[in-house]
């Protein structure tokens, strides 16, 4: 039976009509769950929910002790919401329930680090007088959230808001409402004040009431790059807080030193795991032409044993992508692909059921290739052939997305001077692009970010607003 989603609005149900569907990716033909579109009228009642509850909102302990209780909760449910995740968004359950992981951590992470919030004291140039510096809570935050990692995005925007003091109105991707539902559930559960966060399931029509509501003063935002400019652009307009993480074509450089079996794994995890479903995924593998064979050589004997199909089984690999909408996307940039003559040195099935889309490496792309400019968010990467180092790095930069970038070397010198030269925000040195820490700043440069980063103690940065006191006793 199909899961009927409600908003959830200053602790309570809002029931309205289903106006939208999502249906299980593995199996068309199943509706997995059924959800209104909120639009202005459920987010403006959020809004004022959430701006109501501000002055009440718990203590500091209080909301410490209630985050500890929502990782706590996410732990002991992981079994049933990574299967949850698995049939809605078509996740493998092994990548499923180490999310469900995550964003356990995420909250008990954030549990402690609002309790870690300092000022500064300091005496001011002026004889007499002192000078304090604080961080208090921006106030309502809005966070727009995506299907790709259902519950750990959430996680890092919803934990720190409430660390920090702030209220949330939440508008999930519609493709991963019943997670949503089920993280809702648990947070309301955890002892926070009602109000303090706040459910509005919809498409894009809630989504655009969110960003242009003026009882909103922070927009946190995880998506397309086009979709983020133009809430970049609504924000700005009426003078809101705005945070865009909108994804990378990230580039991965193999040198003729490197170990090519790591570098195989590596690029293997990297551009097809989750079925490239990752912003971080790798699409762009740029390799110096005196390899390239022979890793390709590689890389198609693994996966050759990749196991593609039934997310719900451990075994699998990769799994489907999330809507027959987002494969036909991905099948047209494949089509592109071939149509300006490249070859696909790996590609599966042309038939591939419900939402699959096999594996593609194409090998001698160019770095003007759809793959290696626009983020197809697929199981797709091209491999761009370089003369070595130098090459390397300036096709690798020569992009408008800055998001992440690895390099597999044994080198030394050409590590350490990768780091300081990728012209992105997470630097990947022997590992895939795709795979961060719960407490580590994540973000990127030029077009993949805009705004302060996320996750760890960098998050404060968003979350709060500094002010400064002087004062003469």
């Amino acid at each position: 039976m199909p899961l009927d989603i409600t908003a959830f609005i200053d602790g309570t149900p809002r029931d309205a009509a289903p106006a939208l569907e999502q249906r299980n990716p593995a199996d068309l033909d199943e509706v997995v769950t059924r959800l209104p579109e909120s639009g202005a009228g459920f987010v403006a009642e959020a809004a004022a929910a959430a701006r109501a509850a501000l002055p009440a909102l718990a203590p500091i302990e209080a909301r410490a002790d209630a985050l500890e209780r929502v990782g706590g909760a996410l732990a002991a449910e992981v079994a049933d919401l990574a299967a949850l995740i698995t049939r809605e968004t078509g996740k493998t359950i092994t990548d499923a329930a180490g999310e469900v992981m995550r964003a356990s951590r995420l909250f008990r992470f954030f549990s402690g680090e609002g309790l870690r919030i300092v000022g500064e004291r300091f005496d001011s140039v002026r004889p007499g007088v002192t000078v304090e510096v604080a961080y208090e809570p921006v106030g309502v935050v809005g966070a727009i959230t995506p299907w790709n990692f259902p519950i750990a995005i959430p996680a890092w925007k919803i934990a720190p808001a409430i660390a920090f003091g702030n209220a949330v109105v939440w508008k999930p991707s519609e493709h991963a409402t019943a997670t949503a539902a089920a993280i809702m559930r648990i947070i309301a559960g955890a002892g926070l004040q009602a109000g303090a966060v706040n459910l509005v399931p919809g498409a894009g029509e809630t989504g655009a009431a969110l960003v242009e509501d003026t009882a909103i003063d922070a927009i946190s935002f995880t998506g397309s790059e086009t979709t983020g400019r133009g809430v970049r652009m609504a924000a700005a307009t009426r003078g809101a807080r705005v945070q865009a993480e909108m994804g990378g074509v990230n580039g991965l450089v193999i040198l003729a030193d490197a170990d090519l079996d790591l570098a195989t794994e590596t690029l293997v995890n990297g551009a097809f795991f989750a079925a490239g479903q990752r912003c971080t995924a790798t699409s762009r593998v740029i390799v110096d032409e005196s390899v390239a064979d022979a890793l390709i050589e590689r890389v198609k004997a693994r996966v050759a044993r990749l196991k593609v199909g039934d997310p719900a089984d451990k075994a699998t690999e990769v799994g489907p992508l999330v809507s027959a909408k987002q494969k036909a996307g991905v099948v047209a940039g494949i089509e592109a692909m071939r149509r300006a003559g490249r070859q696909a040195v790996v590609a599966g099935r042309a038939d591939a059921p419900a939402c699959f889309v096999d594996p593609v490496l194409f090998d001698r792309a160019s770095p003007g290739d759809l793959v290696a400019r626009e983020e197809v968010f697929g199981p797709v990467a091209g491999l761009i052939r370089v003369a070595g180092y130098d090459e390397a790095l300036a096709v690798l930069n020569d992009v408008r997305f800055g998001l992440c970038a690895g390099i597999c070397t044994t080198s030394l010198k050409y590590a350490e001077h990768f780091k300081r030269n990728a012209r992105v925000g997470m630097v990947m040195i022997n590992l895939p692009t795709a795979g961060v820490d719960y407490h580590a700043p994540f973000g990127g440069m030029k077009a993949s970010s805009y705004g302060a980063r996320e996750q760890g103690r960098a998050a404060r940065e968003f979350f709060t607003v500094t002010k400064t006191v002087y004062q003469r006793p």
